[in-house]
Parts: structure tokens; sequence; C-alpha cells
């Protein structure tokens, strides 16, 4: 049997956060795509909020691990 559980949060202000950790980060962008498993487009409509759907829990989370950060993100009621 398989379930599927999908919930989506809206989290304000993510994307600038991505970016000013990307910036610290001492990565170039291309570093960052490269390790994350991303395009550089794809890269910058995270950080520009301007993506058509949503980015997914892997995604953020290699975001985290790549960047060594915690964005607080919390999928938990």
């Amino acid at each position: 049997m398989r379930i599927r559980w999908i919930k989506e949060i809206e989290v304000d202000g993510l994307g600038e956060a991505i970016k000013k950790a990307r910036m610290n980060s001492g990565k170039t962008v291309d570093q960052i795509c490269e390790e994350v498993g991303v395009s550089r487009t794809y890269w910058y409509d995270i950080e520009k909020e301007t993506l058509k759907g949503t980015l997914s829990r892997e995604n953020l989370e290699n975001i985290e691990q790549v960047l060594k950060i915690n964005l607080g993100v919390n999928f938990d009621d």
C-alpha cells in the first residue's frame, strides 16, 4: 500500500535568506548549484522567490547542507 503525504508551507523571506547565506559562503553560484544539483536559472528563481511551483524539501535540505546553515523551516504542525 502506498500513502502520499504532501504539505506546502509559506516561508516569508526564504529566498533572501538563501541569497545572504550564498553571499557569505565564499562559494560561487556555479559551485553551489553543482553541489545542490540545480541549474543557475533555478537557483536564481529560488533567491528571487519566482519559482513556478514549490521548492522541494529535498532541495531545501541540500541547500542547507551545502551552505552549512539552518534556515529554520519547520514542517511540523
